[in-house]
């Protein structure tokens, strides 16, 4: 099981499809080739959701970040 899936029309922090799809990177889930958003797009939305479970996250999100920066692993 690879937990739930949303569908959205719109992404806090990152705007309309167009935007959300620029903010995204093809990754491969369970076998099955996919959108997700990147890390960076993940931590703007989860900075304009500003939800506390949201703003629970943040820090190892941007942690998560800094070592695919220095590091250039996805």
């Amino acid at each position: 099981d690879l937990g739930d899936l949303d569908f959205l029309g719109e992404v806090s922090g990152l705007g309309s499809f167009q935007e959300v799809l620029s903010a995204s990177e093809v990754k491969n889930v369970g076998g099955v080739e996919c959108r997700v958003l990147s890390l960076e797009g993940l931590i703007k939305s989860k900075i304009a959701a500003g939800r506390p479970r949201d703003l629970y996250v943040l820090p190892e999100l941007r942690g998560l970040n800094e070592v695919k920066k220095k590091t250039g692993l996805d």
